[in-house]
């Protein structure tokens, strides 16, 4: 669908708005209406609607359509007006049909809650405000744990496929700054800070909001279905200082049990069950570097000097690396957990304004039609691997287990029994 304003503004998609790539669209000079966002009251009449399309058209765009991106919260009045058009409901209505009551979020509407319902701070607050046809904007009355009942149901794929919801999170437009960009319309910001000395990149998919008296912030890690809802009533600076401190203090957390888990689930050595095959391989959680292969052998041949060798084949980079392995989140049947492995520079191999080395290619690779950096861990019910499929080079690998851990007293024990065992 196109919604055709001026042809200064050109005929843009509805997209353009959700990516803020319109090119910064100006406030309408419309009234707003006495009563707005009750389910059967449409946020857009006609002469409303009329008067917004009026502004719109009485000034120039700030940037050419899709030159560069800049916030708008007319990109969102003109979207509600859309859905409504679309759907034939109300703004209001089609928020409680298609996300309210689906998922639960009892306290969540458009219309004022009772006074006594709600957190009124004691200073100029826009409790009592009618924001009418700036609803889509950000005009929903809410909780803390309605909010995060809508961040469970995003990471959790109850509103969008898993799809759709990844290609939800990645950026449309780039900002003037290297760690934020637009998406849709999230603001995603991308940190190193919260893992120091890992070179690891944190992505966090975040929307703000605000209005005098309250500030929020939804900030969503999908590589750890985290969630994390700020709500503040009273000093908006507040929200910085809360935001920071829980980033700071859950994140690191959340690394370290996720290293313990992946280490005890997948780390340690698996072998050929043919003892005339020798083939194995190590695997170990090495710190913030994750779940890295220490040891590859193939038939006898030493295969990660190997694989190290061909990656580097071309890539300009000559330096010490790892290989390092990536869940690809993907499964082979119900118990097949998808892996796949790739060379790691331990060095940023920078010779000159561009990367010649792109550590992202991953599956570069094959055997007769095999990726060779495929690896399949056949997982139990504990969610532990007994077994790795490596497709690439068609043989299966049993998970060898380490001896236990004995007491001073067990290993007492068991030296005593070691005699008995000649005799049986």
């Amino acid at each position: 669908m196109a919604l055709t304003i001026h042809s200064r503004w050109a005929c843009l998609p509805l997209t353009a708005m959700m990516f803020h790539r319109v090119g910064g669209t100006a406030p309408g000079k419309g009234p707003v209406p006495d009563k707005v966002g009750a389910p059967c009251n449409p946020l857009f009449a006609s002469d409303m609607l009329a008067e917004i399309l009026d502004g719109l058209t009485r000034r120039p765009p700030v940037f050419r359509p899709n030159y560069r991106a800049t916030y708008s919260n007319m990109n969102f009045v003109l979207l509600g007006f859309a859905l409504e058009r679309l759907s034939g409901l109300s703004y209001g209505k089609l928020l409680s049909l298609t996300v309210f009551q689906p998922l639960g979020m009892e306290r969540s509407r458009l219309e004022k809650p009772p006074d006594g319902e709600g957190v009124i701070p004691n200073i100029t607050n826009d409790w009592n405000a009618d924001i009418g046809t700036y609803g889509p904007t950000g005009g929903i009355y809410t909780t803390a744990s309605d909010l995060a009942i809508s961040a469970r149901a995003i990471l959790t794929n109850r509103l969008l496929d898993k799809s759709t919801t990844n290609a939800w999170f990645k950026p449309h437009s780039y900002s003037s700054s290297l760690s934020f960009a637009y998406g849709m319309p999230w603001e995603i910001f991308r940190t190193q800070d919260l893992l120091p000395n890992s070179g690891r990149i944190q992505t966090i998919v975040t929307k703000a909001g605000g209005v005098r008296g309250y500030s929020s912030h939804l900030l969503l890690i999908p590589e750890y279905e985290l969630g994390i809802v700020v709500l503040v009533a009273g000093d908006g600076h507040a929200l910085s200082w809360l935001r920071e401190e829980l980033l700071t203090a859950i994140v690191p957390v959340i690394e370290q049990i996720a290293r313990q888990q992946t280490a005890e689930r997948l780390s340690g050595t698996y072998i050929s069950a043919d003892t005339r095959v020798k083939s194995s391989i190590s695997l170990e959680v090495q710190g913030s570097l994750g779940l890295v292969l220490t040891s590859w052998v193939s038939n006898g041949t030493d295969f990660l000097t190997r694989y190290i060798s061909m990656s580097k084949q071309g890539s300009g980079y000559d330096g010490p690396g790892r290989v390092q392995l990536t869940p690809s989140h993907t499964k082979r049947g119900e118990t097949g957990e998808v892996w796949r492995a790739q060379f790691v520079p331990n060095e940023s191999p920078r010779a000159g304004i561009i990367d010649t080395h792109l550590i992202t290619d991953v599956d570069t690779f094959t055997y007769a039609s095999r990726s060779v950096e495929e690896f399949v861990f056949c997982t139990e019910i504990s969610g532990h691997a007994s077994k790795v499929d490596l497709p690439g080079l068609r043989i299966t690998l049993s998970k060898q287990e380490p001896e236990p851990v004995l007491s001073a007293w067990g290993q007492r024990l068991r030296n005593l029994m070691k005699p008995l065992n000649v005799y049986h």
